[in-house]
């Protein structure tokens, strides 16, 4: 350290040097608070906040670093009167004295500051401040209460951004002072008008009100506004103040927004983001229609399927196929005896002729004759058999066979495509239809309506033939 002397000579550095380490030395300026207006405030992107502190005869340059104004609870602006905690140093490049604040409180709010961190920490410790009280908004509010001042911006917001986004809400205003003395009474009273009767007239309500210093938003903090907002029978959202503004309110709450136009996109949805949503439901609900459509088409043309497999014409086709081959096989077993005996016959005249003896022959053709007879028998007895089972068959085949109905006076309705009609609900007016007979087909057309009986059943309707 240079030690100043009549003599010395000293250079800018360690000039400043020296009177940066008399200031920083002096405890009365290493913790020091000073009260002044703002002025030049500048909030620069690094978060640094760079500002002058002035009164009527002088100004005094004041910089707060980004990791001490980050706590802020208010956004400083030039003209506001604050208290600045701070120590006095030199920045050497300029060689110019300033304040290094460390902490900034709006000036006169100390009493205020100490009150509201009082009321703050006892409603906490109530519980009016847990998250397991807070209620989770309508999602879609028919009617949404306004408790705020009827000439500031606050409600003109909220109605526009409302307009905007979700019209089909109505808005009730409650008018109420937002500062001074006495408007923390009108603040519940407008709350206690929303929600009067037997059913509240609101869904949801927005209390608030623009910026402000901590005074201005003091009736807000006031303790009968928390525990009305606490106790209130709808949710409420807190839009007082800005971003960096803080309020009673603000804890007790079921939400809070940071402007009066976020209150407003918080208590009702957008439409368009509504119709967004609907046209995907929308698309999803025809996707699965469309995917049951092709399912039950599926099963219906597996149905016919199985109806034309079902058929009486191919029942019948199937049984003349099986009578042919049951003829076929009782031919062969008829016809099959005969060829043996003829062949033992042909056989046994081979040997007559090389027999002599008339006695042989004699006895040879009666064993041929009984033989013979008796193989008539045989015949004749398994013929009856195969004839019996072709007559049953033949009266089975003749009991399916629908055209024996029709000789009974019956007839078989069908559709155009061939398709038998056994209902008339089958049948519109206008269908072409063909009434098969014994003896032929009689085209014709539905012209009736469909009628019912006295049960409600259907019953046939009026034909042109």
């Amino acid at each position: 350290m240079i030690s100043p002397s009549p003599s010395t000579v000293f250079t800018v550095t360690q000039l400043t040097g020296l009177i940066r380490r008399r200031l920083e030395a002096d405890p009365q300026l290493s913790r020091c608070q000073v009260t002044g207006e703002l002025s030049n405030f500048k909030h620069h992107s690094s978060g640094h906040m760079y500002f002058t502190l002035k009164d009527d005869t002088a100004r005094l340059r004041s910089i707060m670093f980004s990791s001490k104004n980050k706590n802020l609870t208010f956004s400083p602006k030039d003209g506001m009167r604050v208290v600045c905690s701070g120590s006095i140093g030199v920045f050497d490049r300029d060689g110019q004295y300033q304040l290094y604040v460390e902490d900034m409180q709006p000036d006169g709010v100390g009493a205020l500051y100490a009150a509201f961190v009082e009321l703050r920490d006892r409603l906490d410790k109530e519980g009016l401040f847990a998250s397991d009280k807070k209620r989770v908004l309508p999602r879609f509010p028919k009617t949404i209460g306004v408790v705020t001042s009827p000439t500031g911006a606050v409600i003109r917001d909220i109605c526009s951004t409302l307009a905007r986004r979700y019209p089909l809400a109505k808005v009730i205003l409650a008018p109420a002072l937002v500062q001074g003395p006495g408007a923390a009474k009108t603040i519940v009273d407008g709350i206690s008008r929303l929600t009067t009767g037997t059913q509240p007239k609101v869904d949801v309500i927005i209390v608030g009100r623009g910026g402000g210093s901590l005074e201005e938003l003091w009736p807000f903090n006031e303790e009968l506004v928390a525990r009305a907002v606490a106790s209130c029978a709808v949710p409420v959202i807190s839009a007082v103040g800005h971003d960096t503004d803080f309020t009673i309110c603000d804890f007790v709450a079921d939400v809070r927004a940071a402007t009066p136009t976020a209150a407003a996109e918080l208590a009702a949805p957008n439409v368009e983001d509504l119709a967004v949503q609907l046209n995907g439901l929308l698309g999803r609900a025809t996707s699965a229609v469309q995917s049951r459509i092709v399912h039950f088409r599926h099963r219906m043309d597996m149905a016919n399927s199985s109806m034309a497999r079902a058929h009486p014409i191919v029942g019948i086709d199937r049984l003349r196929e099986r009578l042919d081959y049951h003829e076929g096989q009782l031919r062969e077993r008829v016809q099959q005896p005969l060829r043996k005996a003829n062949r033992r016959l042909d056989d046994a005249r081979l040997a007559l002729l090389r027999i002599r003896p008339h006695e042989q022959l004699m006895r040879q053709l009666a064993v041929v004759e009984s033989r013979s007879n008796r193989l008539r028998e045989i015949a004749s007895a398994l013929l009856a058999v195969r004839r019996t089972r072709l007559s049953e068959l033949a009266a089975t085949l003749e009991a399916l066979n629908p055209m024996a109905v029709l000789g009974r006076g019956y007839s078989i309705v069908t559709k155009r495509d061939g398709t038998v009609v056994t209902s008339v609900s089958h049948v519109q007016r206008g269908d072409v239809i063909g009434i098969q007979l014994q003896d032929g087909t009689i085209p014709a057309k539905v012209s009736g309506e469909k009628q019912e009986d006295d049960y409600g059943r259907p019953i046939q309707s009026k034909l042109d033939i």
